[in-house]
């Protein structure tokens, strides 16, 4: 009884619990419903000083995180208490709180902050207002870089900075190349990703905040590394506000700018004809002139084949993805973003792949008043999917040498010999095994596959010592760890030949004769832990700025690869498949970069006008002897706002600046430093000895030693004035600057016997001297309810070698002139002048001039005819000129950009051109059937062409080209200006047609802002290159063979962006 007593007392008990949290459940709804019914919406609108509406306001409830943002027209709404009290604030506006008091519309004009509207640059190790800037610092902004989606970050740069030159060398995905130079400098300049040495041409255009380039002293701070300049990125970071949810979207469609145009197969025939009848007076030793009629009727056995239309195949779709969350309250704030792309070639296999994930976070979080904490962690993986590691180069080879008459496929349904292997068509190679399809497609070739995973994470403290006001301390560690692994399978493959009329299948050759598997692994890690003390301090007049830090540089490396051939089979391609007699591996680590610095910098200010900044660093690197391993930068500069003064009384309507400075800076990756060159090395070497068909390993030395091996010194001299008119809607900045080069590295060869059986080691023996000018200019203008900006750039800059003590010593007047450089431009090339080709053996036996120093007598019609410049009738090594230039990058540049806004409208574009540049047209491209080549199309239209009568005489009209011939001609390939192009461009590098769906459209749904876009990328080009435009294209590098390159891309898209 007693027990089931409790058991019922108990239960009783936990009844009357439920039924009290039941009431207390019930009072919270009442209280909750008549909270509900006291909120109401807000509908509000918030413009700006001029009374239009400002987009992207934030409104929150004060105390929470709680509210929305503004649309495109300044418009917003929102669900809130009666009685609350709400927060608006804009960048570069004063806040304002205003209390609800039960209104449904809240209507706020937000008053400007004059000192947050002055524009704010990042600079080096820090930031300043660009007013108070006394160097040469331009920079790029958010909405800049987001007008064109790109996998190639770099290229976004093109067009838009005075000086700093983009050429995009190749559209093969992962695999642009993109060169940046500063002001027309020889070497790239350094690049920081939030302070890190990085390539940024990988990181998403999305995560990018701003871009700034620091050209003269405002780079000197980076010492050693800066002496081309420096590019720093800052990624975004949270804001205090409502969470910014965003998303974006975008589809890609890629075509070649331009690319060779092969002859049809009855051309091909006609060409080798013509060629057989100037080399051997007889048309017909390789085909007969019905031949030409038969392809042309492309009859049974003679429809030959389009290899370019079967390798390439227009329109290579890309995706583009980003998904980013930001926002924070008084204490926390973060940037989280995720992206991806995916990339495909435009070769009809799509077998040339490039995917990207990236992740970012940064967070920056106020643990106290005087103490706050930053965390950036970012991954990104590289994955590149190829045939084979080095199939680009294979690719073009054997297309050009692909020849037309025979078909790029074998006929459905004959027997093949061996159906066990992949099989393809005959191109008609000398070698047998050649065929660019073949090379292009994973499926017959093989597999090659790139990952590369970078991590990257920053900690970072920041402490304000209290007591002592303005002054700061830092700490930051920064790792960044690059994993890459590579894999390659090579599938053996047959190439057959078909005879239709026989029916005749002949096995031609094999392409990878042995199958084989090999991988790779590779680890870098590098680390950057830096320390700094900051102090800031204004007394009335008197602004000042004092920096001082510490900073180290160390990475290491290791790596590992093997290989096995002969695979058991080649559907299992994995290492432990193939032969353990055929088998090798090799690997290597280390530590290759080991660099300290310290750094000091002051800012002074004075009456807001007068401007001071001085750095001085001290940059220690192994690569250096102990005697020679530090060495130190000074810079200075100064600035006078003139418009400041007293008796510069112009109501605002126009500012002035002038600027000037000196800085000197250094060079530790110049030419061919590699590391401890100062010391004495040894290497390894397989050699074979005469007689024996086996290799013997040796031993041998690196060489000489230099102990005394030292930095190369830059010295740089800057005039800068800025000014603004039109109360700020015209801007214009001027730049002026020299730059000395001492103690450039390369080999003596002046004071050294060019015989001694050793290599020389590196010296500091050359000068060089560079000088240029850059202009910019800002133009604001509003029409109606139109708003345009036009932004053009200009910039000029040449180098001129002042010592080369890497040359032979010369003492004949037009071998120093020709060969011995110093004292003249480096970006200009010698060769010899031409004057159009000889049209007849009438018009070479009447010239007097001798070109082949045997009576002309080697010389035939369409040959090139050369200039006697020293009028002693032959042509010889005194004959040559200046033809041209010689650097892959203009001396000339120039841009600009155009935007046009109307109402959620916005048209945007850069153009971009150069000029003073040359391209060498060389190879294939020169030359008809050059080792086998194809002749190209405006062979075909612009060959000198013999009559079918009389080989002497042309009856081709249009011939400004050498005739078609199947051996080389020594006559036509010397270096002239007959090949070497000088080039002018200007093309629509991008172009952007946005417009902003107004936010009542999706606001049910919970969206904020939409935009919808279309672009393009490399649309329209305008140059001079007459009937090579289709072969090259202007930003193509010179240094490579027309031939031999994968095209830059042009491309269109269609994109969404939208803020929840």
């Amino acid at each position: 009884m007693i027990i089931l007593y409790k058991n019922l007392a108990f239960k009783f008990i936990c009844i009357k619990v439920k039924m009290k949290k039941l009431y207390l459940f019930i009072l919270f709804l009442i209280n909750a419903y008549d909270g509900i019914s006291q909120s109401h919406t807000i509908n509000g609108k918030v413009i700006d000083e001029d009374g239009n509406g400002l987009p992207g306001a934030t409104i929150i409830i004060k105390g929470t995180t709680t509210g929305t943002i503004s649309d495109i027209n300044g418009d917003f709404s929102f669900l809130a208490f009666q009685d609350t009290t709400i927060i608006i604030s804009f960048s570069g506006y004063k806040k304002q709180e205003i209390k609800v008091n039960g209104k449904s519309f809240i209507n706020t004009q937000l008053i400007p902050d004059v000192e947050t509207l002055k524009e704010v640059i990042v600079v080096g190790y820090g930031s300043q207002e660009k007013i108070n800037i006394t160097g040469s610092v331009a920079t790029i902004k958010e909405e800049e870089l987001l007008n064109v989606p790109v996998a190639n970050t770099s290229n976004l740069i093109a067009g838009k900075i005075p000086g700093v030159m983009t050429r995009q060398n190749s559209g093969l995905p992962g695999g642009e190349n993109t060169q940046i130079r500063i002001r027309g400098f020889s070497e790239a300049p350094l690049v920081l990703v939030d302070g890190v040495q990085m390539d940024f041409s990988r990181v998403d255009q999305n995560d990018i905040a701003s871009i700034s380039i620091l050209k003269d002293a405002s780079a000197a701070v980076y010492g050693a590394r800066a002496g081309n300049g420096v590019i720093l990125v800052t990624t975004k970071r949270g804001q205090e506000g409502t969470p910014k949810i965003s998303f974006s979207s975008s589809y890609t469609s890629q075509s070649a700018t331009a690319f060779l145009e092969h002859v049809t197969p009855s051309q091909y025939v006609e060409l080798v004809r013509e060629a057989n009848f100037n080399d051997f007076a007889d048309a017909n030793v390789t085909f007969t002139e019905e031949d030409i009629k038969n392809y042309e009727d492309k009859i049974p056995g003679y429809e030959g084949g389009d290899w370019v239309n079967q390798l390439i195949k227009n329109n290579a779709p890309m995706q583009q993805y980003n998904f980013n969350v930001s926002g924070g309250s008084d204490n926390v704030k973060y940037f989280s973003s995720f992206g991806f792309i995916d990339q495909e070639s435009f070769f009809r296999s799509r077998d040339f792949d490039y995917k990207r994930y990236s992740i970012r976070s940064n967070i920056d979080i106020d643990l106290n008043n005087n103490l706050r904490l930053g965390v950036d962690l970012s991954y990104r993986q590289d994955i590149r999917e190829r045939p084979s590691k080095n199939a680009l180069s294979d690719i073009w080879i054997d297309l050009a040498t692909a020849q037309p008459i025979f078909a790029t496929s074998l006929p459905e349904g004959i027997l093949i010999p061996d159906p066990t292997k992949p099989f393809v068509s005959y191109s008609g190679s000398t070698t047998g095994n050649r065929n660019p399809l073949a090379r292009s497609s994973r499926s017959i070739y093989g597999t090659y596959d790139r990952f590369d995973n970078m991590f990257r994470s920053k900690i970072g403290l920041k402490y304000k010592i209290p007591g002592l006001d303005g002054l700061t301390l830092a700490a930051n560690m920064n790792i960044q760890i690059l994993d890459r692994s590579e894999k390659s399978f090579r599938n053996p493959y047959n190439v057959y030949n078909y005879n239709s009329s026989s029916e005749i299948i002949t096995l031609e050759g094999t392409g990878n004769g042995v199958s084989s598997v090999s991988e790779s692994q590779f680890r870098r890690t590098m680390l950057y832990p830096l320390f700094s003390a900051e102090y800031v301090k204004k007394t009335g007049v008197h602004n000042i700025n004092v920096l001082v830090l510490a900073e180290k540089t160390s990475r290491s490396y290791s790596r590992f690869s093997a290989t096995r051939k002969n695979l058991f089979t080649t559907s299992i391609p994995e290492l432990f498949i193939g032969s353990e007699n055929e088998q090798t591996n090799d690997g290597s680590s280390g530590s290759d970069i080991g660099r300290k610095s310290l750094v000091g910098r002051v800012n002074y200010r004075f009456k807001n006008r007068y401007l001071f900044e001085s750095t001085f660093r001290a940059d220690g690197n192994v690569l250096f002897s102990p005697s020679n391993r530090w060495g130190y930068f000074p810079s200075f500069s100064l600035g006078w706002i003139v418009s400041e003064e007293p008796f510069f009384s112009n109501s605002g309507n126009i500012s002035l600046k002038l600027r000037t400075s000196y800085s000197q800076m250094g060079d530790d990756t110049a030419n061919g430093i590699s590391g401890f060159d100062y010391l004495a090395g040894y290497q390894s070497q397989n050699i074979y000895l005469f007689g024996q068909n086996t290799a013997s390993t040796t031993i041998r030395t690196l060489g000489e030693i230099n102990p005394f091996l030292s930095w190369e010194i830059i010295t740089m001299y800057n005039l800068g004035v800025e000014s603004s008119f039109l109360q700020g809607r015209l801007q214009v900045e001027l730049d002026y600057f020299y730059r000395k080069r001492e103690n450039i590295l390369s080999i003596d060869q002046k004071s050294v016997a060019t015989e001694g059986g050793f290599n020389l080691p590196l010296t500091n023996i050359n000068e060089s001297d560079d000088r240029g000018l850059e202009l910019s200019a800002v133009f604001q203008q509003n029409i109606g309810k139109f708003r345009i900006e036009l932004a053009p750039n200009f910039a000029i800059g040449k180098e001129k070698f002042l010592v080369r003590n890497d040359l032979e010593k010369f003492s004949d007047p037009d071998y120093v002139r020709i060969y011995g450089r110093e004292g003249q431009w480096v970006n200009r090339r010698f060769g010899y002048l031409s004057n159009g080709i000889f049209m007849s053996q009438e018009e070479i036996n009447d010239h007097s001039i001798i070109q082949d120093g045997n009576g002309n007598l080697t010389l035939r019609p369409g040959d090139i005819k050369y200039m006697d410049l020293d009028q002693n009738d032959t042509i010889n090594f005194r004959d040559q000129d200046v033809i041209g230039y010689a650097s892959n990058m203009p001396e000339v540049s120039y841009g600009m950009g155009i935007s046009v806004n109307y109402k959620n409208f916005q048209l945007s574009t850069t153009l971009q051109g150069a000029s003073k540049f040359s391209i060498y047209v060389n190879g294939p491209a020169a030359t008809m059937f050059s080792n086998g080549s194809i002749p190209l199309a405006y062979h075909y239209d612009y060959a000198w062409q013999p009559h079918p009568d009389n080989p002497n005489i042309n009856i081709n009209p249009n011939a400004i080209l050498p005739a078609a011939s199947l051996s080389s001609s020594s006559n036509n390939s010397k270096i002239s200006d007959f090949w070497l192009k000088d080039v002018r461009y200007l093309r629509i590098k991008n172009i952007n047609l946005s417009y902003n769906v107004p936010e009542k459209t999706f606001r049910k749904i919970g969206l904020k802002s939409t935009q919808i876009y279309l672009s393009s990328e490399n649309l329209i080009s305008w140059t001079n290159l007459g009937i090579y435009k289709n072969t090259f294209d202007p930003e193509f590098d010179p240094g490579t063979q027309a031939t031999r390159r994968y095209p830059i891309t042009r491309s269109y898209t269609i994109g969404l962006r939208i803020l929840f």
